[in-house]
């Protein structure tokens, strides 16, 4: 129904009812519209569509210097308590390198890839940004509930993070680079956060887990870089479907923090 709305609203075609996808937790509803554009609907309760995690989206046009869906246009309104936006994308032909955020088998990648993600990282970084979707106080507060008061949560250098780098977000193009989607989480963090969940989401196969450790070792291994590890453990098996991967995660985190 909001998906039929939103279509409406900015004159196009609404997604088929076979290809519409439900985004994690069920907060967000998307599918193809035509060979060009990529229509999805997010809902949030009314006075939560002021945050970082609302704006995302609408200022993530202002990072240059990587591949990214350009954004067409949007309309909003507001149902039964709700606020209800609809964005329309530029729909990205490439496939993602996961159906889920945790990878089960290794992607065909070349050496490309790889250095273009660098690049795309690189160049995200290098963006300045007063959007800090996590702050200080917040990560504190859920690290040490999670592993005691003695773990170390001070940040010491803040990134700008693509902040969701999980493989359901990252294409698998055969011309360079991939295509970096959903752009909610970007923003401000510790630094190591995107190589740290690109880490994380790939324990189950060891083979691209040491490749991802290897061509980011530096600043995994640095104090942010860990922290950010342990944050990415946290937020991973929090969700309902982590499935296999919360024992390489638990695991993990016992690591780190027994370093």
């Amino acid at each position: 129904m909001q998906l039929a709305h939103a279509a409406e609203l900015l004159g196009v075609a609404a997604p088929a009812d076979a290809d519409q996808v439900l985004g994690v937790r069920g907060r967000t509803l998307s599918g193809p519209v035509g060979d060009s554009y990529w229509l999805r609907v997010i809902a949030v309760a009314e006075g939560q569509d002021r945050g970082p995690l609302w704006m995302g989206p609408l200022l993530a046009p202002s990072v240059v210097g990587l591949r990214r869906p350009g954004l067409h246009s949007v309309c909003s309104w507001g149902r039964d308590g709700q606020v209800v936006r609809g964005e329309l994308w530029e729909r990205v032909r490439e496939p993602v390198c996961s159906p889920h955020e945790a990878l089960t088998v290794a992607p065909s990648l070349g050496e490309g890839w790889w250095d273009g993600l660098e690049a795309s990282l690189t160049a995200l970084a290098g963006h300045s940004t007063e959007r800090v979707p996590r702050t200080q106080e917040q990560i504190t507060a859920a690290m040490r509930r999670a592993y005691g008061p003695g773990v170390p949560t001070q940040v010491e250098r803040w990134v700008t993070q693509h902040g969701d780098l999980r493989w359901t977000n990252v294409t698998n193009g055969e011309d360079g680079g991939p295509f970096l989607l959903d752009w909610e989480f970007w923003g401000a963090a510790p630094a190591g956060t995107d190589a740290a969940t690109l880490y994380c989401t790939s324990l189950l196969v060891p083979e691209v887990a040491a490749q991802v450790y290897e061509r980011w070792r530096e600043v995994l291994e640095s104090p942010d870089g860990r922290l950010a590890q342990l944050c990415v453990c946290l937020q991973l098996r929090r969700h309902r479907d982590v499935g296999a991967l919360e024992g390489p995660l638990r695991v993990l985190a016992r690591r780190l923090v027994g370093e």
